[in-house]
């Protein structure tokens, strides 16, 4: 989004006072690489033909090595060259563009394992940024989980239980760290109605984490019909590397 003409800035750039060190040191490390390319070509420059094939091997592979090295550094220097820290005034937005005029937002989330990546910590994911200060109608989450795992899916239905009361507190409360195992942490104080959504956090995530300790999604977990109309769609031949594509759309209500 730019700002109009006239209307205040939505960001500010300025120059970090490193730019001259750092070329400083740039231009002396690249001397000293044709220096060392300088001193390969000689090497191989010098080499006999009698001259035994496991010294040529490491001549050339010590050429490749300092080459790739040389390259890899060659490729981080943009940022070097002109390093700049940006400030953000997201205070201004309102004042340069209506909420109407938002664009759409799309947040896509992967993940693949459940046991090296813990459904829990995906949900905490997905609430943060869906409890982003942004228009609710213009913000899309997508949760891609390559491993179809039925864990992952039954984790992302308890969570759009708990957002439909995690988010509007978050709104209401103007809360900054939107991430539930964050901001309910034990050293931070809190009042009456977080002490409840905490007890509903501490209940979902008790119940996913139990899910994954089992490996499935028993019928004591299911609380209705849609959820076990979705959960029915694993089988005995579903696996990480062979499965159907499951497609499942969660609507948050929103409870005052």
């Amino acid at each position: 989004m730019a700002a109009a003409k006239n209307s205040p800035p939505l960001n500010a750039v300025t120059p970090l006072r490193r730019t001259t060190a750092n070329r400083f040191f740039a231009l002396i490390y690249a001397s000293a690489l044709l220096a060392l390319f300088y001193r390969h070509v000689r090497q191989i420059a010098l080499l006999r033909s009698t001259t035994p094939a496991s010294v040529v091997a490491a001549t050339l592979s010590l050429l490749v090595a300092d080459a790739t090295l040389a390259f890899m550094w060659c490729t981080t220097q943009s940022s070097r060259m002109y390093p700049t820290r940006r400030t953000e005034y997201v205070e201004n937005i309102p004042k340069v563009l209506k909420e109407a005029d938002f664009p759409a937002l799309d947040v896509f989330i992967c993940t693949a394992d459940p046991y090296k990546e813990p459904p829990i910590r995906v949900v905490n994911t997905a609430l943060s940024v869906m409890a982003y200060e942004y228009p609710a109608n213009k913000l899309s989450v997508y949760l891609s989980d390559d491993g179809g795992s039925q864990l992952t899916l039954f984790a992302f239905m308890e969570a759009a239980k708990f957002a439909s009361h995690w988010l509007p507190f978050c709104r209401e409360n103007k809360v900054m760290e939107r991430s539930p195992e964050d901001y309910f942490r034990p050293n931070q104080g809190i009042g009456a109605e977080a002490e409840s959504i905490k007890v509903m956090y501490e209940g979902m995530k008790v119940k996913i984490e139990n899910v994954v300790a089992k490996g499935e999604v028993g019928e004591e977990f299911i609380a209705g019909d849609k959820e076990r109309q979705a959960l029915s769609q694993w089988t005995d031949t579903f696996t990480r590397q062979s499965h159907p594509p499951v497609i499942q759309i969660f609507k948050i209500l929103m409870y005052d």
